[in-house]
């Protein structure tokens, strides 16, 4: 499970829009979490900014657990899928990383369990 919001400049085309959606989807499972994927929520959503300022900010809420190098290689992904739809420098992204408990996510009105690596 992350929640991930993508924040792009308004008016950036729909077409262009879910094409970054589906391939952060993809990028989530390469990366942070290869075992899910009914959890693996993704948005993308227009926002008031430019480019490099402000936006793009891409949130990513989850469970605690994932090492240092799953977090990079996902903010490596999503930068590299925000430059080639986009144009992006990958200096011009802003990803934010929050960590709250697997009782205080809830599906279904059941809490998740805690996050495991998918090799164990």
């Amino acid at each position: 499970m992350p929640v991930i919001r993508v924040e792009v400049p308004a008016g950036t085309a729909a077409d262009t829009q879910k094409t970054i959606r589906t391939a952060v989807k993809a990028a989530v499972l390469r990366t942070l979490a290869p075992k899910e994927t009914k959890y693996d929520y993704v948005a993308v959503r227009e926002v008031i900014g430019e480019i490099g300022d402000g936006v793009p900010l891409v949130e990513v809420d989850l469970r605690p657990g994932r090492e240092p190098e799953r977090k990079k290689a996902l903010v490596d992904a999503i930068a590299e899928i925000l430059n080639e739809t986009m144009g992006v420098n990958a200096s011009d992204i802003y990803v934010l990383f929050r960590e709250h408990p697997a009782e205080n996510h809830y599906c279904g009105g059941t809490p998740l369990a805690p996050w495991v690596p998918a090799d164990t």
